[in-house]
Protein backbone atom coordinates (compact mmCIF):
# COMPACT_ATOMS: atom_id res chain seq x y z
CA UNK A 1 0.00 0.00 0.00
CA UNK A 2 1.37 3.40 -0.95
CA UNK A 3 2.19 5.88 1.77
CA UNK A 4 1.47 9.55 1.15
CA UNK A 5 4.40 11.91 1.64
CA UNK A 6 4.91 15.46 0.51
CA UNK A 7 8.63 16.02 0.12
CA UNK A 8 11.74 13.89 -0.04
CA UNK A 9 14.61 16.19 0.83
CA UNK A 10 18.20 15.02 0.63
CA UNK A 11 20.03 15.34 3.95
CA UNK A 12 22.83 17.37 2.39
CA UNK A 13 20.76 19.88 0.41
CA UNK A 14 21.52 23.50 1.30
CA UNK A 15 18.63 25.90 1.90
CA UNK A 16 19.88 28.30 -0.77
CA UNK A 17 23.02 28.79 -2.86
CA UNK A 18 24.07 31.52 -5.29
CA UNK A 19 23.55 30.54 -8.92
CA UNK A 20 21.64 27.40 -7.91
CA UNK A 21 18.00 26.35 -7.94
CA UNK A 22 16.17 23.55 -6.15
CA UNK A 23 14.64 21.25 -8.77
CA UNK A 24 11.71 19.12 -7.63
CA UNK A 25 10.58 15.96 -9.43
CA UNK A 26 7.42 13.96 -8.71
CA UNK A 27 8.23 10.47 -9.98
CA UNK A 28 9.87 7.47 -8.33
CA UNK A 29 12.99 7.40 -10.47
CA UNK A 30 15.27 10.29 -11.23
CA UNK A 31 15.93 11.63 -14.71
CA UNK A 32 19.37 12.08 -16.25
CA UNK A 33 19.36 15.04 -18.65
CA UNK A 34 22.05 15.23 -21.34
CA UNK A 35 23.39 18.74 -21.83
CA UNK A 36 25.73 20.38 -24.31
CA UNK A 37 29.39 19.44 -24.16
CA UNK A 38 28.67 15.89 -23.01
CA UNK A 39 27.61 17.01 -19.53
CA UNK A 40 24.72 15.41 -17.65
CA UNK A 41 22.52 16.52 -14.78
CA UNK A 42 20.60 13.95 -12.75
CA UNK A 43 17.48 15.14 -10.96
CA UNK A 44 16.48 12.87 -8.08
CA UNK A 45 13.08 11.24 -8.02
CA UNK A 46 11.00 10.95 -4.89
CA UNK A 47 12.25 7.43 -4.09
CA UNK A 48 15.93 8.43 -3.97
CA UNK A 49 16.05 7.52 -0.28
CA UNK A 50 15.24 3.89 -1.23
CA UNK A 51 18.34 3.52 -3.41
CA UNK A 52 20.44 0.58 -2.25
CA UNK A 53 17.78 -0.77 0.10
CA UNK A 54 16.28 -4.24 -0.29
CA UNK A 55 12.75 -3.06 0.40
CA UNK A 56 10.75 0.08 0.92
CA UNK A 57 7.52 1.87 0.14
CA UNK A 58 7.34 4.13 -2.90
CA UNK A 59 6.10 7.57 -1.89
CA UNK A 60 3.02 9.00 -3.59
CA UNK A 61 2.65 12.74 -4.12
CA UNK A 62 6.21 13.40 -3.00
CA UNK A 63 8.90 15.37 -4.80
CA UNK A 64 12.57 14.44 -4.91
CA UNK A 65 14.75 17.53 -4.57
CA UNK A 66 18.10 18.29 -6.21
CA UNK A 67 20.22 21.45 -6.23
CA UNK A 68 21.16 22.32 -9.83
CA UNK A 69 23.03 25.22 -11.40
CA UNK A 70 20.59 27.86 -12.63
CA UNK A 71 22.22 27.82 -16.08
CA UNK A 72 21.87 24.03 -16.31
CA UNK A 73 18.20 24.25 -15.33
CA UNK A 74 17.60 26.86 -18.04
CA UNK A 75 19.28 24.56 -20.59
CA UNK A 76 17.19 21.59 -19.39
CA UNK A 77 13.96 23.59 -19.79
CA UNK A 78 14.99 24.88 -23.22
CA UNK A 79 16.03 21.43 -24.46
CA UNK A 80 13.38 19.20 -22.87
CA UNK A 81 10.57 21.49 -21.71
CA UNK A 82 8.50 21.34 -24.90
CA UNK A 83 8.89 17.61 -25.51
CA UNK A 84 8.34 16.25 -21.99
CA UNK A 85 4.81 16.71 -20.60
CA UNK A 86 6.05 16.61 -16.99
CA UNK A 87 7.15 20.25 -17.34
CA UNK A 88 3.64 21.47 -18.26
CA UNK A 89 1.99 19.12 -15.76
CA UNK A 90 3.95 20.56 -12.82
CA UNK A 91 5.66 17.26 -12.07
CA UNK A 92 9.05 18.95 -12.38
CA UNK A 93 9.80 22.55 -11.41
CA UNK A 94 12.52 24.67 -9.83
CA UNK A 95 12.61 27.42 -7.22
CA UNK A 96 15.45 29.60 -5.98
CA UNK A 97 15.45 28.28 -2.42
CA UNK A 98 14.46 25.13 -0.53
CA UNK A 99 11.63 26.77 1.44
CA UNK A 100 9.85 27.95 -1.72
CA UNK A 101 10.42 24.56 -3.35
CA UNK A 102 8.96 22.73 -0.35
CA UNK A 103 5.93 25.05 -0.26
CA UNK A 104 5.19 24.43 -3.94
CA UNK A 105 5.78 20.68 -3.59
CA UNK A 106 3.19 20.61 -0.79
CA UNK A 107 0.74 22.56 -2.96
CA UNK A 108 1.24 20.06 -5.80
CA UNK A 109 1.16 16.90 -3.65
CA UNK A 110 -2.08 15.72 -5.29
CA UNK A 111 -0.58 15.68 -8.80
CA UNK A 112 -0.09 12.22 -10.31
CA UNK A 113 2.06 11.26 -13.26
CA UNK A 114 1.00 7.64 -13.70
CA UNK A 115 4.07 5.94 -12.23
CA UNK A 116 2.69 5.65 -8.71
CA UNK A 117 2.18 2.20 -7.17
CA UNK A 118 -1.38 0.95 -7.14
CA UNK A 119 -3.30 0.57 -3.93
CA UNK A 120 -4.82 -2.93 -4.16
CA UNK A 121 -7.74 -2.05 -1.88
CA UNK A 122 -8.74 0.80 -4.18
CA UNK A 123 -8.03 -0.85 -7.55
CA UNK A 124 -10.98 -1.20 -9.94
CA UNK A 125 -9.78 -4.45 -11.45
CA UNK A 126 -10.24 -8.08 -10.57
CA UNK A 127 -7.68 -10.86 -10.61
CA UNK A 128 -7.60 -13.51 -13.31
CA UNK A 129 -9.00 -16.89 -12.32
CA UNK A 130 -7.22 -20.11 -13.37
CA UNK A 131 -10.34 -21.19 -15.26
CA UNK A 132 -10.14 -18.03 -17.40
CA UNK A 133 -6.62 -18.77 -18.65
CA UNK A 134 -6.45 -20.44 -22.07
Amino acid sequence: MARKQNVVMPDTAPEKADGMVMVCLNRPTGIKFNLKGGRTVTVNGNAVDLKGKDMGVLPVGAYGMTMVKQSDWEEIKATYGKSMPIFDQGLIFARGDAASAIDEAKDKAELRGGLEPIEPNRAHTKGVQASEVI
